[in-house]
């Protein structure tokens, strides 16, 4: 009989395995698994397959961008909610920080919940020295809007990480 191939064999595995693979197939398969150490570990679920390691490289590369531009949407929505806090639209961070907090769990996980108030209190204070809030603010008023600004940040943060826990796959 005609000995196949490793990508043969690789590719008849997951038949022969489900049990839908024919006679010939399956004895093929078998015949080469008593001679390629390589593919009887992949059927023994021991190595992955080639495909299973690209696919799993491009899921992490698309994670570390998602993870660099949720980075980028954090600090623009900190500096934004926080310019916005000596004018008359200071209210609107009733909507901005709990979505900072959000994004913070995206990109900290449970971290968050102390990185993204330390974050907002040393952006506030740059911002505050800078001027770019159009008033400056005494450190009394410094701090409590920073302590409002960190709650509705913690907020943001429960939410989504109790939605990620929620919507998580179950392992079997």
């Amino acid at each position: 009989m005609n000995e196949i191939s490793c990508g043969v064999c690789r590719d008849l595995l997951p038949l022969v395995r489900d049990g839908i693979a024919s006679g010939e197939s399956r004895e093929a398969v078998e015949r080469h698994l008593k001679t390629c150490e390589a593919c009887r570990a992949l059927s023994g679920g021991e190595a992955r397959s080639p495909a299973d390691a690209d696919l799993e490289e491009a899921f992490r590369e698309l994670w570390k961008r998602t993870r660099l531009l949720s980075a980028m949407a954090l600090m623009f929505g900190v500096v934004f909610g926080l310019t916005l806090t000596a004018g008359s639209r200071v209210f609107y961070n009733s909507l901005v920080m709990p979505v900072v907090g959000a994004l913070g769990y995206g990109v900290f996980r449970w971290r968050a919940a102390y990185l993204v108030p330390g974050l907002l209190l040393a952006t506030h204070v740059a911002v505050n020295l800078l001027g770019l809030s159009g008033e400056v603010l005494d450190g009394h008023s410094l701090v409590l809007w920073t302590a409002i600004y960190c709650l509705l940040a913690l907020t943001g943060t429960a939410i989504a990480g109790l939605l990620h826990f929620a919507l998580r796959k179950e392992e079997k």
